[in-house]
């Protein structure tokens, strides 16, 4: 069977761990050629994936990064926006640095990188596509997640905006959404009790966390000439957290 991303070059942000790495490991799996970019050294290093070390909010730094894809690679055929932090304080707690940390790394992150990734496409003249990765978060109001909530809203709406720039060049600009996902970082949080598991699961209808394999399929389909004829979307992958209007939906189903 031929694999749909054969011959293909894809760039991805924070691909070192987490739901980044799941991402390469599929695009791995389809026959890309894949290159990350991150500030810090994977958990553990795919064989294929081509680490850079780069800071998505230094447009130095991006510039760097993409050259070093010019001379290794010579083309770009897919970009995931995926780095991000997380720094949580209510709005009179938050300081100006983690403010403006987190809407740099994602969201000046994201312009960055498109706006490179881009012009490469354009220019190659044979299309392409940008999936981002913005959040349920971004959907509704979470406590203490003032600028990451507000990151992956405007994730959203550059998605939207870059879409109609650039689909006469046959270039797709989508996104994904996820919901509450198993990674190490939120494994260590429910076992120091930084995370109520509880809180977590009770909202989601499906009853548990995704696994970021079931974040990366829907990014790897996007990206894909399968996902032809869509471009402007967020795809939201969340166990259905965010059409969930009752807390206690195992209990109402029950006594229904």
């Amino acid at each position: 069977m031929t694999k749909c991303f054969s011959g293909k070059v894809a760039v991805i942000t924070g691909a070192a761990r987490g739901i980044g790495d799941a991402i390469a490991a599929r695009f791995l799996e389809e026959g890309a050629r894949v290159f990350s970019f991150d500030l810090g050294e994977p958990d553990e290093p795919r064989q294929g994936v081509t680490y850079l070390k780069a800071d998505v909010a230094d447009p130095e730094s991006v510039a760097e990064a993409f050259a070093h894809i010019d001379r290794d690679a010579g083309q770009i055929d897919v970009l995931v926006n995926n780095a991000g932090v997380q720094r949580v304080a209510l709005a009179e707690k938050m300081s100006p640095a983690d403010w403006h940390l987190v809407l740099n790394t994602h969201l000046t992150g994201m312009h960055l990188c498109c706006a490179q990734a881009i012009r490469r496409m354009r220019e190659r003249g044979k299309g392409g596509a940008i999936v981002s990765i913005a959040s349920a978060a971004g959907i509704v109001g979470i406590p203490g997640r003032g600028p990451y909530s507000a990151a992956k809203a405007g994730i959203e709406s550059l998605t939207r905006v870059y879409a109609t720039e650039t689909a006469a060049a046959n270039i797709r600009v989508n996104a994904v959404a996820p919901g509450s996902t198993r990674t190490k970082l939120i494994e260590q949080g429910l076992k120091d009790g930084s995370i109520r598991g509880e809180w977590q699961i009770e909202r989601i209808p499906m009853g548990r966390l995704a696994e970021p394999r079931e974040i990366a399929d829907p990014v790897v389909y996007l990206a894909s000439d399968r996902a032809s004829y869509i471009t402007g979307q967020t795809l939201v992958v969340d166990g259905g957290w965010t059409v969930q209007g009752m807390v206690h939906v195992a209990d109402w189903l029950h006594a229904s």
